[in-house]
């Protein structure tokens, strides 16, 4: 039988969302599935090999001002029609501070995740939203402005470390959801 192949493309914009993926892509290598992870910030959407090669597809997205990155949300755009035929096997996450806090979870995948997909029509056989990172240490990859803006928000938010590494993503919540698409895709 031959392995089943998986893309996993992603939009990162400080890197929260690249280790999640990383981390995504060693899970379903281990369950013996051959895995092609995508930056879309370093690839262009015409440079992508053909999604029909895949058995399954997943797309991931860190969140900035309510918003999934452009090159994700361009990507959902011009290849919805293939994704539609992929619904099965098609699974989507988002890395975004919101989802720091459990309960608000299902907040961030309707806000974040559900209208887009609804925008673009795209039915999915998953989706999750994870916690984030707000790097506010010194060599942070944060820009001046937006750092700024994130320290006094830190400094009146008890769970948030002014000067710090908050790191809200659950680890066994993003192991479960890599092994669960793994079950999917064998079934």
């Amino acid at each position: 039988m031959k392995m089943k192949k998986v893309i996993l493309v992603y939009g990162s914009r400080y890197g929260s969302t690249a280790e999640i993926s990383e981390k995504i892509g060693e899970i379903l290598k281990k369950n013996d599935l051959d895995v092609e992870l995508v930056n879309l910030k370093e690839t262009k959407l015409k440079k992508l090999p053909s999604l029909d090669e895949f058995d399954g597809i997943l797309v991931g997205s860190g969140i900035k001002i309510n918003k999934m990155t452009k090159s994700v949300r361009k990507f959902l755009s011009k290849f919805a029609n293939t994704l539609k035929q992929k619904k099965n096997t098609l699974g989507i996450f988002i890395s975004c501070m919101m989802a720091n806090n459990p309960e608000e979870r299902p907040k961030a995948r309707n806000d974040y995740i559900k209208k887009v997909l609804e925008e673009n029509g795209i039915e999915v056989a998953m989706l999750e939203a994870f916690g984030g990172v707000l790097d506010l240490t010194e060599d942070s990859n944060l820009g001046g402005f937006s750092k700024k803006i994130m320290e006094k928000m830190a400094e009146e938010d008890p769970n948030l470390t002014p000067g710090g590494k908050n790191d809200g993503r659950d680890w066994d919540l993003i192991t479960n959801f890599a092994e669960e698409f793994c079950t999917l895709l064998n079934q």
